[in-house]
């Protein structure tokens, strides 16, 4: 077997980026893993390489698409962080190409409205840009027709033909993307066609699409007592559940919160740096209270920094993040020994949300909790009223031996 030569700046940038995935507390195994694709990238560069990172990252990604497809994810979630280690930037959605001005014009014209108007999160705005991107770029290639003329049935026939191969979760969030392009054209005052307006631009998925994806109540009800309450790890990881179980927190907002955030005296806790950018104050439980003081009193290490969930272990006393608390909440479900469907913690929020609506609150009160500004948003959290539908169900006939004489029961 050949020996494969690494040279010693090789060596260097992956431990380098051995480092900074530690630091970062991913696993010994992502680790190694992710290290073998960067050492592939590294390994490959031409001596004297000239061209922007970026660049490079999306021909090696292209190369390893064709050539291992059943490794693509592991190698672009990889190569990803390595840009974002070496520019301390996210790596663009969008390949590095010239694409057609006008296009571009628009997209950044719609990027900028998602920013300013609807005041969404830089990231999510990205993501749309992307998507509504392909499919101008596809009607573009399709047609010559301005923006005037697109149907629904142009894009019906992108779904068909560039998104048959997404999840049905995926098809409908590029699907969400282009719904909110021809928003921002009615906002602009841009005839839109009417078709686009009357037929529904979701795939017709029925199993279990009426319905959002929640944990048994028991299980939900019961997910705190998981953490052992003894130990300054448990102490920590109980309060992040109950974050979720309580208050139903974005994962982001978990993250955030701030010792500052709490007010004792009154009971409540403001949410900031929420999804829309407007703040809430939600009201704390006994059992969150209770948990969050043994945690600070007992169990946070010392530090000056003054968010709430600090790390323990890598770079002790700093922030927890997102990945962190997700990891927290993952390895919850882990030892609970339910059969939970998700990895992360916004089935948390979906059920919190579900229960909050079920409990007899009304719709805008739930929205407010949730801190949604539209209640179409908040309807998606609550079509799980079982109890509800059980006392508007009719009672279920069978049919005895003699014909025609049913029996209820």
């Amino acid at each position: 077997m050949s020996t494969i030569k690494v040279t010693a700046e090789v060596k260097q940038e992956i431990e380098r980026y051995r480092q900074y995935l530690a630091g970062n507390e991913y696993t010994y195994m992502t680790t190694a893993g992710y290290s073998t694709y960067l050492s592939r990238f590294l390994r490959q560069l031409p001596d004297g390489e000239t061209r922007p990172l970026q660049e490079s990252i999306s021909g090696f990604l292209e190369n390893q698409f064709e050539c291992n497809p059943e490794n693509y994810k592991e190698c672009r979630a990889a190569l990803r962080l390595y840009f974002k280690m070496t520019t301390g930037e996210i790596f663009p959605r969008c390949r590095p190409k010239e694409n057609n001005p006008k296009i571009e014009a628009i997209v950044q014209q719609f990027y900028d409205y998602s920013i300013n108007f609807k005041h969404m999160k830089p990231n999510s705005a990205m993501k749309d840009a992307s998507g509504v991107r392909n499919f101008l770029e596809y009607i573009e290639s399709g047609t010559s027709e301005g923006l005037i003329n697109i149907t629904a049935y142009d894009i019906r026939e992108y779904i068909v033909n560039c998104l048959s191969h997404l999840t049905d979760s995926s098809k409908g969030r590029e699907v969400t993307s282009i719904r909110n392009f021809f928003r921002f054209q009615k906002f602009e005052r841009i005839p839109v066609h009417e078709s686009i307006l009357l037929l529904p631009l979701s795939p017709a998925v029925w199993k279990k699409s009426a319905f959002p994806t929640t944990i048994d109540e028991n299980v939900f009800n019961n997910l705190h007592e998981v953490p052992d309450k003894n130990t300054p790890t448990g102490k920590r990881d109980r309060c992040i559940i109950l974050c979720f179980t309580e208050l139903a927190l974005r994962c982001n907002e978990a993250a955030t919160l701030s010792l500052d955030d709490f007010n004792w005296r009154e009971g409540y806790v403001a949410i900031k740096n929420t999804k829309n950018h407007a703040d809430r104050k939600l009201p704390v439980s006994a059992k969150l209270g209770q948990a969050i003081l043994e945690y600070v009193r007992d169990a946070r290490p010392q530090s000056t920094n003054r968010t709430l969930f600090i790390r323990f272990k890598h770079t002790c006393g700093e922030p927890m993040g997102v990945v962190q608390i997700r990891g927290v909440v993952r390895r919850i479900y882990a030892k609970c020994g339910a059969e939970i469907k998700s990895t992360g913690p916004h089935i948390l929020r979906r059920t919190a949300g579900s229960k909050i609506y079920n409990s007899g609150n009304s719709l805008k009160m739930t929205a407010d909790i949730l801190g949604h500004e539209s209640l179409d948003s908040t309807a998606l959290y609550v079509k799980t009223d079982i109890a509800g539908l059980s006392q508007v169900a009719a009672a279920w006939t069978s049919v005895t031996e003699k014909a025609g004489v049913h029996n209820a029961k």
